[in-house]
């Protein structure tokens, strides 16, 4: 595949992902997409979290009646973008540039496997925040219970990452594309741990900082909302390019051959 995070080989030949490369990889798929990646963005990102702030979080009756279903609604159109996103940068790491029109409506088409499989990890996150509630209560058994989902969370990162890809450019159902999601990242799953620490790294700072100076008013919202964008385009992006990196080069997979 052109321009993918090619594996190198490990020492019985398997293929090994070079961190560094999809590294490299990301950022220039997320420049060359850029007009792409700000027009989906702000229809499924950026809008709907401003317009949440400004119609239900700063009404507190509103809040009270309507936070659970905007909270849903935009998990939801996040989960849309990943996968929209997933197609748009496969197909240019396979060496097809979309256009902007074209990036959006193939990424449209083709993005219910992936919001599916989105939705189902979504699900088993806000599952494993709600058992760690019953974890911070200082007692060996709360902290034998948060290792235990630090843990689970730390495999299921390394292991599963490019499964919406996957589902979304192989047009899988979820339990299928789970199982690829995991025959893919046999033996990289060390360098994919060692990936995500670096980007989760390296968006810490900015989400200290917009956590620190935005308020409910001024500039507040328009921070937030623009790290919120930044945070969801890796989602999609990463995934992606640890996707194409992976997969073997035959006529069964890729953009080219769906």
């Amino acid at each position: 595949m052109t321009g993918s995070a090619d594996p190198v080989q490990g020492p019985g030949g398997e293929p090994r992902l070079d961190v560094v490369l999809a590294l490299r990889r990301t950022v220039q798929a997320l420049w060359a997409n850029r007009a792409s990646i700000v027009l989906a963005g702000l229809a499924l990102i950026t809008v709907p979290g401003l317009l949440s702030h400004w119609l239900i979080d700063d009404n507190a009756a509103a809040k009270a009646d309507w936070d659970t279903l905007s909270i849903t609604l935009r998990a939801a159109l996040a989960m849309l973008y990943v996968a929209l996103v997933s197609w748009g940068m496969v197909a240019r790491l396979a060496g097809r540039a979309l256009p902007t029109r074209d990036f959006v409506q193939e990424g449209l088409r083709r993005a219910q496997p992936g919001v599916q499989v989105a939705l189902i990890a979504g699900a088993a996150v806000v599952l494993g925040l709600t058992l760690q509630l019953f974890a911070r209560h200082g007692t060996a058994a709360g902290f034998a219970l948060q290792t235990l989902l630090i843990t689970a969370g730390l495999w299921g990162l390394c292991t599963l990452m490019p499964v919406v890809p996957a589902a979304v450019v192989e047009r899988l159902g979820p339990m299928a594309a789970f199982r690829r999601a995991a025959a893919l990242t046999a033996g990289n799953r060390d360098r994919i741990l060692a990936l995500a620490l670096v980007v989760g790294l390296a968006l810490a700072p900015s989400g200290a900082l917009v956590a620190g100076i935005a308020g409910p008013d001024g500039a507040g919202p328009w921070l937030q909302a623009a790290f919120e964008l930044a945070a969801w385009s890796l989602a999609g992006t990463v995934p992606a390019v640890v996707y194409a990196g992976l997969i073997r080069r035959d006529s069964s997979s890729g953009p080219e051959a769906a």
